[in-house]
């Protein structure tokens, strides 16, 4: 009876010992993040969080990706901002330790007309301004539509390069329209800004290559992409070719950039073995399980201009090419850019002025126009 009673005691005195320890420990872990609030404008939607966070991850139905799968994407801070094609999400973050918040879910309805493989549209075969005039537009109203996407997804950002390639995209599928391939590309010079005046005239003399023959002005694979990022004030040109596009993205040796093919966010770069390249838009989620396994991509395919949803296994013997240095504006590459030399970040100085920017040359500091979207 007396040694069950020293037990007792032992048990006691130990359980007295741990009790302060307990809520030390719970305290320490801390509460999980919290999301404080979700926007959608268009296709981008902005979160933001109570606590700083270290990951995001968007979902089609309210699962958690495993540790480690790249539906896991990196944050810095308290918000983000995200392209997301039109369908509904739940948004998650996780946190240093580990912990991960209960899910938001937001719908995206862009009013952005996606239509894929270019089903039922014709390539441009006549001058770009004669065809907008018979739809009652205009190159000047397109430019300034493109600005305005551009501003609303954010300058140098993934999300304003992806917001222009839609507006280009949705603006020409709404009159069932779609841009020519044309091997040589054209419309990237320095001052070459917006929509080309000669983008579906027909050419002097016609171009071919290995899949046919072209005769009406238009971009290739690689110039279209240099296009896009350029409407949104990156600078992505080289004067090393298309070699360069994905140089742009490297960090201190070539090919540091490379990423696993299931690894792309938006705006990052898939490159066939031949050279051919596309750009992702978003993770998509095919199979309804909630977790990505296709990429939407903006690709330039002969013979014209389209959206095409490619899965994980058709990109199997491609490379992606992750393009973060230029968004941060860190590639070693920036010296060697064919113009705009030194920075990715184009300045607002050199913005078309239908851009909106105020320009004070007093101070050389240009001030961007209010939008909804920065209200």
């Amino acid at each position: 009876m007396k040694k069950r009673f020293v037990q007792i005691i032992a048990i006691a005195l130990t359980l007295l010992f741990l009790l302060p320890a307990l809520p030390a420990r719970a305290e320490e872990q801390g509460e999980p993040p919290l999301i404080l609030r979700v926007s959608v404008k268009g296709a981008i939607v902005t979160v933001l969080c109570k606590e700083p966070a270290e990951a995001y991850c968007i979902t089609t139905r309210p699962v958690i990706p495993p540790d480690g799968h790249p539906d896991w994407r990196p944050m810095r801070g308290f918000s983000f901002s995200a392209f997301k094609s039109d369908g509904t999400y739940f948004v998650r973050v996780r946190d240093k330790n580990g912990l991960i918040s209960r899910p938001r879910e937001f719908t995206v309805q862009s009013g952005y007309l996606y239509v894929l493989e270019a089903e039922g549209q014709e390539h441009l075969v006549e001058p770009i301004d004669t065809f907008l005039a018979a739809h009652n537009d205009s190159i000047d109203a397109f430019n300034r539509r493109i600005a305005e996407s551009a501003i609303a997804g954010g300058l140098y950002t993934r999300t304003g390069v992806a917001n222009v390639s839609m507006q280009l995209m949705s603006d020409l599928a709404n009159c069932g329209m779609t841009l020519s391939y044309q091997p040589s590309g054209n419309f990237t010079k320095e001052e070459d800004w917006g929509i080309s005046p000669l983008w579906g005239e027909r050419m002097k003399q016609q171009e071919s290559d290995k899949a046919g023959r072209y005769r009406n002005y238009g971009m290739n694979c690689g110039t279209i992409l240099i296009w896009a990022y350029k409407q949104a004030g990156l600078n992505i040109s080289s004067a090393t070719g298309r070699r360069g596009i994905y140089d742009s993205g490297m960090l201190r040796r070539q090919d540091d950039n490379k990423r696993k093919l299931d690894n792309g966010d938006t705006c990052d770069l898939i490159a066939t073995k031949t050279g051919h390249t596309m750009m992702i838009l978003d993770r998509v989620d095919t199979d309804g399980d909630g977790l990505s396994d296709s990429y939407l991509v903006l690709e330039m395919e002969s013979p014209y201009l389209k959206l095409k949803l490619r899965s994980l296994y058709s990109v199997r013997l491609c490379t992606l090419y992750d393009m973060s240095a230029v968004f941060d504006d860190t590639g070693v590459i920036k010296a060697n850019t064919r113009w705009y030399t030194g920075s990715f970040h184009i300045g607002l100085e050199a913005f078309p002025d239908y851009y909106g920017f105020v320009i004070d040359e007093d101070d050389e500091e240009a001030e961007e126009p209010e939008t909804e979207w920065m209200k």
